[in-house]
Formats: C-alpha cells, structure tokens, sequence
C-alpha cells in the first residue's frame, strides 16, 4: 500500500473552489464527508478574519442546499459549519478509484490538498479521474508504506520495543544500555551493534518516506 499527497485544483464552479477564492485568506477544513443520493454532507471548519462572512457566501453558492453553523468561536474568526451539496465533485474520483482519503482535506484559494492511501494502481486510477474530470493536480509525493515486519529483524524489533519502553530514549534516560542488555539477556556490546542497526534503519525509511531524503545519495550532491 501506498500513501500520497497530492493539491488538488477545484474546477472554478464547484462552490467550495468559489468561496475560497473569494476569500484568498481563508482555509476550510473538511473534517468528514458522507455521500448522499443527492450528493453529500461535509462537516467543514473555516478560519478567516471574518467567518460569518465566508459562511452566508458558502449559502449562496451554487450546488449547496443546506448550511447549518455548528459552532462559532467568540472572536468570529473560526466556524464549523455541516454543508449539504448536490455537487460534491471531489467525491466522484474518490468514490471511482475506492481510495480512503484522509481528513482533514485543506481547501484555500481554490486548491484542495489531501492524502489519500491504497494500491499503486488504485492511485493510477485517482489520478486519471481527476484528468476526466479535467481537475489539474500535482503529486506533493507517494510513498510505500512501511512493513514493519519485513523492516527489522525479530531481535531487532523485540530490542527496540524493550529499549522504548523502559525509558531508554526518554530525557533523561530511564535506563541504561547495560541495564537493557542484562534484561534482554544479551551482551552488552550486542545490544549495543543491534539497537544501532535498528535505529539506523528506522531512521533512514523515516527520512526516505517522511522528508524525501535519499539515504543513498552523497551529501555533495544534495
């Protein structure tokens, strides 16, 4: 399985492609999504210097039947609003390509960023829905998630579990590597080789899938 992070641009007539272009200083927040027969229910938090605003334009614009505010923050400047719309144009390629996306999906200035997780030919397939539907997007990036089973050895998983939780990476230290090593049975310069393994590799797929570091390439030509 793979995740992927992707902006999405909205088509210029689908409501909330409008607002937040009309409000270049807002962001909605969709924070779930049920699809309807009629089309779908979004439970959307807003933020702007002045929510009320950007809610009456969200009920005046086409493809939204419904908008009841859920709750209002005192300075005005934050809102959850629940919004029926007969146009949820977003859900279509996700529905297509049965893609789980993950919430909160960022919508400002017309462009929807969001992450979504499944096979490889599944996001092949988002991706060409989006096109269809003549949506542009860009691929921030997509990453196989990781197998932790496949990713360490037995020892080296059962160390590292051991090593987090008695407190050996708290500050300070709970423990020490002798202590660890003597709980585990094993010699100290043992625990010592195999923790560093495990932590090396750790470490190295966190910078390859979370910041796009290549744990190959010289830091000459970074």
């Amino acid at each position: 399985m793979a995740r992927a992070r992707l902006e999405v641009s909205l088509p210029e007539d689908v409501w909330v492609g409008q607002v937040t272009r009309s409000h270049p200083d807002a962001t909605l927040s969709v924070l779930s999504v049920l699809p309807t027969d009629r089309g779908g229910v979004a439970l959307v938090a807003l933020r702007d210097d002045d929510a009320p605003e950007v809610v009456r334009d969200i009920e005046a614009a086409d493809g939204v039947d419904e908008v009841e505010l859920q709750r209002a923050a005192e300075d005005v400047r934050e809102a959850i609003v629940r919004v029926e719309t007969t146009d949820p144009r977003l859900l279509v390629p996700l529905s297509d390509s049965r893609l789980p996306v993950e919430y909160p999906v960022e919508i400002t200035e017309g462009t929807a960023r969001l992450t979504v997780a499944g096979a490889r030919d599944r996001l092949s397939a988002f991706a060409t829905a989006l096109e269809t539907m003549g949506m542009d997007y860009a691929v921030e990036y997509v990453h196989d998630a990781i197998d932790a089973e496949n990713l360490l050895t037995e020892g080296q998983r059962e160390l590292l579990a051991a090593a987090i939780r008695s407190g050996y990476y708290d500050t300070p230290r709970e423990t020490t590597l002798t202590e660890l090593a003597d709980r585990r049975g094993i010699a100290k310069s043992t625990a010592s080789e195999r923790l560093h393994r495990a932590e090396g590799t750790v470490i190295k797929r966190f910078a390859e899938d979370a910041l796009d570091i290549d744990p190959e390439r010289s830091p000459l030509t970074q």
